[in-house]
């Protein structure tokens, strides 16, 4: 496949489906264990509410390892539950929907450490699945945490992050007991830690981290669309390519819009002004060419909670689903009753989650 954005940048993708453990980024050294007595770990994660990438232009697959497009987003009260036992058996026992996924990011900690025991491993995760939660990169990420917990955290967070961003997959179209490489900011990572508002710019750095306003609601609509990944669609490829393209521009804009609105503004607490950068970021931004791809007038849904006044919209990840942000249960509703009426397929409301990953006793 070429994504051509012009022609002085043109990107060759050609990947082919890989097995579990597949390493496209290897650190130089292997991280020393510290096992202590504690054998058996369980953590809670928030789901990735994404608004979208800084720069769409520098978004790379894990085979160029080149990490540069950055991202913003939100942690939400819908969670996914990882329990990992160590074992001196080197067998991993998989118990979970997304068991080849699970097994790669355990077999990546197991390689980069001197760890030669094996795993036991259960997930429980919400049934949301493609809208913009990060549903994948949060299983995969919190499956690591909690392994590199157990071992002694021989790898801190910052290189455990690059590690698991950089060995980012997907699950394979066309063969189901493969994989897929996939590209990663290391935005939904840095996202769960610590719950919150967090913008991730280039090498997976976070540079920015403030609280969500108790009060807040996340509506997200599905439009009922047909979504295919890359290996199935063309037509994905081509608006990667008119992305990139559009982005030349576009990314100037996000940056500004970034840094002198959206920053100041919600650290101001004035969220309504906020709010009206995420809507310049969508519908005149690198977002715009996505959502006419999808031709169901995502545009003119996004004007419609605006002119209800809910004080935020985008559409998350890459689409189709839409997120209106707004602190009044009233104009919640609103936002509700348009993508009913709007024919969407799933309607979620999702509360902020400000403490990102958590220890619990039991999976509840």
């Amino acid at each position: 496949m070429k994504l051509e954005a012009s022609h002085y940048d043109t990107v060759e993708w050609n990947p082919e489906p890989i097995k579990p453990g597949k390493m496209f980024y290897k650190p130089e050294k292997i991280y020393n264990t510290k096992i202590g007595e504690k054998k058996e770990i369980i953590f809670r994660s928030p789901c990735r509410i994404d608004v979208g990438l800084i720069d769409y232009s520098a978004l790379k697959f894990t085979s160029e390892n080149d990490y540069k497009a950055g991202e913003m987003s939100f942690a939400g009260d819908v969670y996914t539950w990882v329990r990992v036992k160590l074992t001196d058996s080197p067998e991993i026992i998989i118990k979970s929907e997304r068991k080849v996924f699970v097994e790669h990011y355990a077999k990546i900690i197991r390689q980069v450490t001197d760890y030669k025991g094996g795993f036991e491993i259960e997930t429980k995760s919400h049934n949301f699945r493609h809208v913009g939660f990060g549903s994948s990169a949060i299983m995969g990420e919190t499956v690591a945490y909690a392994i590199n917990e157990l071992l002694g955290n021989p790898l801190t967070f910052r290189e455990l992050r690059k590690i698991v961003a950089y060995n980012f997959v997907e699950e394979s179209d066309t063969e189901k007991d493969k994989l897929f490489p996939g590209a990663s900011t290391g935005g939904s990572f840095n996202t769960i830690k610590e719950g919150g508002f967090v913008i991730t710019s280039t090498e997976a750095e976070k540079i920015f981290h403030e609280k969500i306003p108790e009060g807040a609601y996340f509506i997200v609509g599905t439009p009922n669309v047909q979504v295919a990944g890359p290996e199935a669609s063309e037509t994905d490829v081509n608006i990667m390519g008119w992305e990139r393209h559009n982005e030349r521009v576009n990314a100037a804009k996000s940056c500004l819009w970034i840094l002198m609105e959206i920053m100041p503004y919600w650290v101001a607490g004035k969220y309504k002004e906020a709010g009206e950068a995420f809507y310049n970021y969508t519908l005149f931004g690198g977002k715009a060419m996505q959502m006419l791809f999808y031709r169901c007038d995502l545009a003119g849904i996004l004007f419609e909670l605006k002119e209800a006044g809910l004080e935020g919209g985008w559409m998350t990840s890459a689409g189709p689903s839409l997120v209106a942000f707004t602190l009044d249960e009233r104009k919640k509703e609103k936002a509700i009753n348009i993508f009913k009426n709007r024919k969407c397929k799933n309607i979620t409301v999702v509360r902020p989650d400000n403490e990102g990953i958590k220890e619990f006793d039991s999976i509840k």
